[in-house]
């Protein structure tokens, strides 16, 4: 198994040294392993989170690593907070370079709802969430004449579930589907006022949105024998990629919906 902790040997190059990141979700998974990336990597990191107790533990692991952080609740699924949000991050640091849209909810989360519920709640979390919180962090992003986004989609954007996870009406996919076209459509939008927007395209991840499928044996093995890789990812593979297109680096880079899925999608 891939090693799950930070990349140390990142610390050297500090790709996004004096850039503050404004990071949904931050507080687990793919969010939490790019909150730590983009800190070592020289970030101004602020955690946007609904789990405050997860989020004060990754802003201060940032801390005692030598790293600045700062945690800001939101929801993303309402305006004023989103709003709100990126408020507090630029009253703190006075700007916003990169917005990492990675708070996200499986259908899991809310198998208590009625289906009119669950997929009115994932569509919201999932697609409202993030044209939301881009949407403000854009007009602070327009003042400052720069900046990137990237959004937390997924290869169940690109293709629908095995039928031996769905019966077709799954939100998640839906969702996703929804955060591939927004960022294709933010980043031609975007494009002349020197706004980058992309999305990372995961395959399946060890995260808690994913517990439900590797602590179950033989779901796991059947899921992990359609990876020609051999196993699920790792959030620090993923958050690798994000940083990547939060980059400099990616300069020429906008519209693109970047897939990690160990050559699942490529069969």
């Amino acid at each position: 198994m891939v090693e799950q902790t930070r990349a140390r040997e990142s610390t050297v190059s500090g790709r996004l040294r004096g850039k503050v990141a404004l990071i949904t979700g931050g507080g687990s998974g793919i969010g939490e392993a790019s909150a730590k990336l983009f800190a070592d990597e020289g970030a101004t990191v602020a955690i946007a989170e609904l789990n405050a107790e997860g989020a004060a533990r990754v802003a201060g692991e940032i801390r005692e690593a030598g790293g600045s952080a700062m945690v800001t609740a939101v929801d993303v699924t309402d305006n004023d907070s989103c709003a709100a949000a990126v408020d507090a991050v630029v009253d703190e640091f006075g700007r916003v370079d990169v917005l990492v849209n990675s708070a996200g909810v499986g259908a899991r989360r809310a198998s208590d709802m009625t289906y009119e519920e669950r997929w009115q709640f994932v569509i919201d979390v999932n697609l409202k969430g993030t044209v939301l919180m881009a949407r403000h962090a854009v007009d602070q992003m327009k003042e400052q004449g720069s900046g990137a986004v990237v959004n937390i989609a997924s290869i169940r954007g690109l293709i629908g579930y095995p039928d031996f996870i769905t019966d077709g009406f799954n939100p998640y996919p839906h969702s996703k589907g929804g955060v591939v076209n927004a960022t294709r459509d933010m980043a031609l939008g975007l494009a002349k006022q020197n706004i980058r927007v992309n999305a990372v395209c995961p395959g399946f991840t060890h995260t808690e949105m994913t517990r439900g499928t590797w602590e179950n044996p033989e779901m796991y093995d059947r899921i992990v024998a359609l990876h020609p890789i051999g196993r699920f990812a790792e959030p620090i593979e993923i958050a690798r990629a994000v940083l990547f297109l939060a980059s400099d680096e990616a300069s020429f880079v906008t519209g693109a919906c970047l897939v990690i899925d160990g050559g699942f999608t490529a069969q």
